[in-house]
C-alpha cells in the first residue's frame, strides 16, 4: 500500500506538463505515485473529446518508463460522463492515503464537481498552480506553474505549427502518424 495522488483530466493531448508538475507535486507531497485517471467526458466540457484510444495510446507515451507514474482506465471503461468522486471511492482501500491533483483552473470552479464535499473529505485536494491563475488558497502547491493546456496545443496543431516544444516526442510522433488535432 503506498500514498497516491489521483490526477484526471482529457489529456487531449498529454502534454510535458501533465508529466512535470505532478511528479513536482509527488515529490513535494512525499507521496509515492501518480495515477492519471482520463476522463470519457468531462461533465463541465462540452466539447467531445478525441477518441479515448488514442488519448489513452499517447499517454502511456507520455510516461512510457516512468515507475511514479500509473494510469487508470476506470472512468474510460465506465463510460459516460466521469464524476471523480465515483474514481475516488472505487480506489479508496487500495491505497494508504489518497490526495486529488487538480489544477488552479479546476479549483476556481470546483464547487460546481458532482459531490465537492465528499471529494475534499476523502481526498484532500492539492493544487497545481496555473499560469494565468492567482488564486489565494492554502492548498497551492509550491511548485513551478503549470504553463501550458491542451487546448492551446490543439489549436498550434490546427494551425500548422510543429508541437514538438510542448510534448514527449512519442506523443508528437503519434499525433502526427494518426492526423489529430488538423
Amino acid at each position: 500500500m503506498c500514498k497516491v495522488l489521483i490526477y484526471g483530466g482529457s489529456f487531449d493531448p498529454p502534454h510535458l506538463g501533465h508529466v512535470r508538475v505532478p511528479k513536482e507535486a509527488m515529490d513535494f507531497l512525499s507521496f509515492d505515485k501518480v495515477v492519471f485517471v482520463p476522463a470519457f467526458q468531462s461533465p463541465l466540457k462540452d466539447r467531445i473529446p478525441t477518441a479515448s484510444v488514442h488519448r489513452i495510446a499517447m499517454l502511456n507515451l507520455a510516461v512510457q518508463g516512468l515507475d511514479w507514474a500509473e494510469i487508470s482506465e476506470m472512468e474510460i471503461e465506465r463510460e459516460g460522463t466521469s464524476f471523480t468522486i465515483d474514481s475516488i471511492e472505487a480506489l479508496l482501500g487500495t491505497y494508504n492515503s489518497i490526495r486529488l491533483l487538480i489544477g488552479e483552473d479546476q479549483w476556481e470552479q470546483f464547487e460546481r464537481w458532482h459531490r465537492w464535499e465528499d471529494i475534499t473529505r476523502l481526498a484532500k485536494p492539492a493544487i497545481m498552480p496555473r499560469v494565468g491563475y492567482d488564486s489565494p488558497v492554502e492548498h497551492t502547491l509550491p511548485i513551478a506553474p503549470l504553463a501550458c493546456a491542451s487546448t492551446e496545443i490543439r489549436k498550434y496543431i490546427a494551425s500548422r505549427n510543429n508541437p514538438n516544444a510542448f510534448l514527449h516526442p512519442g506523443v508528437a510522433k503519434y499525433i502526427a502518424e494518426h492526423n489529430l488535432y488538423l
